[in-house]
């Protein structure tokens, strides 16, 4: 049975108090659909730039732009497939995010799946792995040093479910979300339960957790940024808690000081776009901008995918074509989509 060890750390304490309250403001905050969706859009290109950076994707934060909005970019294959599959990932994510259920070991193996896809071998593609691993770090001079042993190959199966069984049982006994979404995201990478891709399914998980606790800030934080900034103190962070090898004695305690270091700088960005954006920087005649519940969903699809078209609309709203056309066309007349091309290939983007 898995009983994570950790104290509350006064620092810990303190970066929560304030993340509590800026999630406050951030929730009350008026903001115009439009804005809102383009910075959730903007957290989705910083998601799928820095989440696969953190792994070595040599692609810059502008050319993964170019590839989520479907444009060519000259860069290695295995990069360009890691950004397509990051984002496909980060798509699903948003579907699985409308339900408040207990995470799955289905959703954990179909992100798995969707993430690696195309970059190991089939049978290594959303199943745990069959063999022990060893994280080494390279010491430049053709020698390497053990960083971390995985527990055996044995145990993954049944620690991934202890996992999840805690995360249930925590939910009922009160333990704050931010230090579920934290324990959640360590433990799975040290338990490392694929050959490849841990450390990006671990992140996505921890977003999902989030997202499900009602943690999100409206969607628009991005904790992968503070990863991303400084790679080496993360990879440190989650093995000074680890040790050299697997034990189910780890103590958490500092890593949730890191990962509630990260969560407030990230949050307190997140107020800042939010505040530079209110409603006190927009014109009279924006503020007369009013959606209703189609609306709100057509523009949360074009928050996550960047286009949508008619028949998106078809399938998101379960209306009729002629019907979908006509909410389209009355979302441009307000300045909020721009048409892209005519006829049967036309789409609609998020006007600038």
């Amino acid at each position: 049975m898995f009983e994570p060890r950790y104290q509350i750390s006064p620092k810990t304490l303190s970066n929560m108090t304030e993340i509590a309250e800026i999630k406050a403001v951030v929730e009350r905050s008026r903001v115009l659909p439009l804005n809102e969706a383009q910075l959730r859009r903007q957290a989705i290109l910083r998601m799928a730039h820095t989440s696969t950076s953190i792994e070595g994707n040599k692609l810059a934060q502008f050319e993964v732009g170019k590839i989520i909005e479907g444009k060519p970019v000259r860069g290695a294959q295995k990069d360009i497939l890691e950004v397509e599959n990051y984002y496909k990932a980060l798509r699903i994510l948003e579907d699985m995010a409308k339900t408040k259920k207990d995470i799955t070991e289905d959703e954990v193996l179909k992100l798995h799946g969707i993430v690696i896809a195309g970059l190991v071998e089939k049978e290594k593609i959303a199943k745990f792995r069959h063999g022990d691993v060893y994280v080494l770090d390279d010491l430049g001079d053709g020698r390497e040093m053990l960083r971390f042993k995985a527990p055996s190959v044995s145990k993954v199966a049944k620690l991934i479910e202890d996992l999840f069984v805690w995360l249930k049982q925590s939910k009922k006994t009160g333990t704050h979300p931010i230090v579920r979404a934290a324990i959640l995201h360590l433990q799975f990478v040290t338990i490392h339960p694929f050959t490849d891709g841990n450390g990006r399914v671990a992140r996505l998980l921890t977003q999902l957790q989030l997202y499900r606790d009602s943690w999100d800030f409206r969607k628009i934080l991005v904790l992968e940024d503070y990863y991303n900034r400084d790679r080496m103190s993360y990879y440190n962070a989650e093995n000074k808690a680890q040790g050299k090898n697997y034990s189910q004695d780890m103590d958490f305690t500092v890593w949730l000081e890191y990962f509630t270091n990260g969560f407030l700088i990230e949050a307190r960005k997140a107020l800042e776009q939010i505040q530079s954006i209110g409603f006190g920087k927009v014109s009279k005649k924006s503020e007369q901008i009013f959606l209703n519940k189609d609306d709100i969903q057509i523009m949360d699809f074009l928050s996550t995918t960047g286009r949508i078209t008619s028949g998106d609309v078809v399938d998101i709203l379960k209306v009729a074509k002629r019907t979908a056309q006509l909410k389209l066309k009355n979302l441009t007349d307000k300045g909020l989509l721009k048409l892209n091309g005519k006829g049967p290939s036309s789409y609609y983007t998020i006007a600038q």
